[in-house]
């Protein structure tokens, strides 16, 4: 199968000016991800981040209303992307369980070497995920920013996820819970491996591929063992 070319774009509503439509603005994404996985959200700051690409604060705030939005940018753009990356592993087979290995690859990191093409490097938006991207929703205005469908992009996923499950089992309780659970240990594991290794065993080898076969063991016990949701 070809490279699906298409390119990936956030919800506007992040955004007070498109920052793809300009040499500037790009520059601030791609400087922007980069200082970002650099200081941490905390430290992170428009006025560093004009400075890093030969620019005003003036300008920064153009594009952007505050560095939340942009972290918002970022992990939208990430996950629009990694959807991508597993409908394509789905076209790979046909055979359910094998699609759903695949996908659950895709979730940790390990990807295929055709991948859709992307206007900022997927592994430094991977890492930003894992470090920072629980911010972009554990805050005082999460329910305003879900109003407004500004986590969209996840949920696609995670139903993109639990369709894969159902497709190996049908009657699989509670796919979607099940799939969010694959999705956040995909994410959250490899930050306890690098950072709190004495809670997880994956820490020894820091392995992808080790970290893919444990999720993929937890989700196939979880098809085939878990018993169907009955009405009473």
């Amino acid at each position: 199968m070809g490279v699906i070319h298409q390119h990936f774009r956030p919800d506007p509503a992040l955004c007070l000016k498109d920052p793809e439509s300009t040499d500037v603005g790009r520059a601030l994404l791609g400087h922007g991800l980069d200082l970002m996985l650099e200081l941490g959200l905390e430290a992170f700051t428009f006025r560093k981040l004009a400075q890093r690409v030969g620019t005003t604060e003036v300008t920064v705030y153009k594009y952007f209303a505050n560095k939340q939005r942009l972290l918002q940018f970022y992990y939208q753009l990430y996950w629009l992307w990694l959807r991508q990356v597993g409908a394509q592993e789905v076209e790979r087979s046909s055979a359910p369980q094998e699609v759903l290995a695949h996908v659950v690859e895709v979730l940790c990191g390990v990807w295929p070497g055709a991948l859709p093409p992307l206007q900022l490097d997927p592994a430094g938006l991977r890492k930003l995920v894992i470090a920072e991207g629980m911010k972009s929703y554990l805050h005082k205005n999460v329910d305003d920013d879900n109003a407004r469908r500004l986590f969209h992009p996840y949920k696609e996923l995670s139903a993109f996820v639990a369709a894969r499950l159902v497709a190996c089992r049908a009657d699989v309780p509670w796919p979607r819970s099940f799939a969010t659970t694959v999705i956040e240990m995909a994410h959250s594991l490899p930050f306890l491996m690098e950072h709190l290794p004495s809670l997880t065993e994956l820490s020894s080898r820091k392995d992808l591929k080790q970290l893919a076969q444990h999720l993929l063991h937890r989700t196939i016990t979880y098809l085939e063992h878990a018993k169907p949701i009955t009405s009473k």
